[in-house]
């Protein structure tokens, strides 16, 4: 984790040096620039002040975390659109010139942001229907991942996920992990709505990555709470022809896949829920299904490029693999900047027949 957070604050610090670098050589006003200067600087390091703030304010932290998650989205599509300008500059003189530079830059990345925000905004359905000789009655399942409830992500849009659900009347409902963003104290009811959402069959739930992060003892009392049952490094039969199995993210746990999924009754229709999509070709074997989260489908450009490169195109979407079936979400929330460019919020809907 320390090795990520490092990479991630060296790559945002050039990020924001580059901003400052342009601006102070277009705007020269010393004055001006120390201020700029001063701003970027806590910038860069504003995710970890404001970490430190939630602990006892949280909603002084939840207005610094818009501010800055709303710069970060800008200065990452600033940077992109700036350095495209730049090498378009190499053959058109006039793009060369740091004041277009800027200006197009600017523009693009604000035009972008207001297109990226309406987007996040729209909860998307996705239906996807299975058969399989092992359902003796079909079975309807919601899955939604990386919700992120917390700082940016607050009730009131928790409540529109949750009555969502309810609406699609499900038998079961699965969460697969970062369902909590942030330090759960003092924002409690901004899982709340959670808890009215109804399944004949449960609630289910992973922890990810972010649970991790925030503290695994309380998210998982605060999950509890809501009303799911934690699948932590366990399978478990539903009935006499479903069970479904689920496995700790891998910053809690080190065990592997094949350690939970091999507990599983194999006469059964085995459901696999795993945060991250990462699931070697052999372990297909052991289930039937497996639901993941965590990529957000890259969430925002050129982010999506990233993802789909890391992931080798299973970032997003239904793949059908060794006769088994994968499902990897780009998640209900959104992480940090509230943005969602060439990336959609969404719920699954797994209709699963014989």
């Amino acid at each position: 984790m320390s090795y990520f957070f490092v990479v991630f604050l060296t790559i945002y610090g050039l990020f924001n040096v580059y901003f400052g670098w342009l601006f102070a050589s277009i705007f020269k006003n010393s004055y001006i620039n120390s201020v700029i200067f001063i701003i970027l600087i806590y910038m860069t390091f504003s995710l970890f002040i404001i970490r430190k703030i939630e602990e006892f304010e949280t909603q002084i932290a939840s207005f610094l975390a818009h501010i800055s998650f709303y710069w970060m989205g800008f200065l990452i599509l600033f940077v992109f659109f700036s350095l495209v300008i730049f090498l378009f500059g190499l053959i058109y003189k006039p793009f060369s010139v740091k004041q277009i530079n800027f200006a197009f830059a600017s523009i693009l990345s604000l035009a972008f942001l207001c297109f990226g925000y309406i987007n996040a905004q729209k909860l998307n359905i996705r239906t996807i229907v299975i058969k399989s000789t092992k359902i003796q009655k079909p079975i309807r399942i919601v899955f939604f991942s990386d919700l992120h409830a917390g700082l940016m992500i607050n009730n009131k849009y928790v409540n529109k996920v949750s009555k969502t659900i309810n609406n699609l009347k499900p038998d079961i409902v699965i969460a697969g992990g970062d369902v909590i963003d942030s330090s759960i104290d003092g924002i409690e009811h901004n899982l709340e709505p959670l808890k009215t959402i109804e399944a004949p069959m449960r609630k289910f739930a992973v922890l990810g990555n972010h649970e991790f992060y925030r503290g695994v003892d309380r998210c998982q009392t605060q999950l509890e709470k809501v009303g799911f049952f934690l699948l932590r490094n366990k399978c478990i039969k539903i009935n006499n022809f479903l069970s479904i199995a689920g496995i700790d993210d891998e910053t809690i746990t080190d065990k592997e896949n094949s350690d939970i999924l091999n507990n599983c009754d194999k006469k059964t229709f085995i459901i696999f829920v795993k945060h991250r999509p990462l699931i070697k070709e052999k372990d297909f074997n052991l289930f039937d299904l497996a639901l993941c989260g965590h990529t957000h489908a890259g969430q925002m450009f050129p982010f999506t490029l990233i993802t789909k490169a890391f992931y080798r195109n299973r970032d997003f979407g239904y793949f059908k693999i060794n006769g088994s079936h994968l499902i990897v979400s780009s998640g209900a929330g959104t992480w940090g900047p509230p943005f969602r460019i060439f990336s959609k919020s969404e719920i699954v809907v797994i209709n699963i027949s014989s």
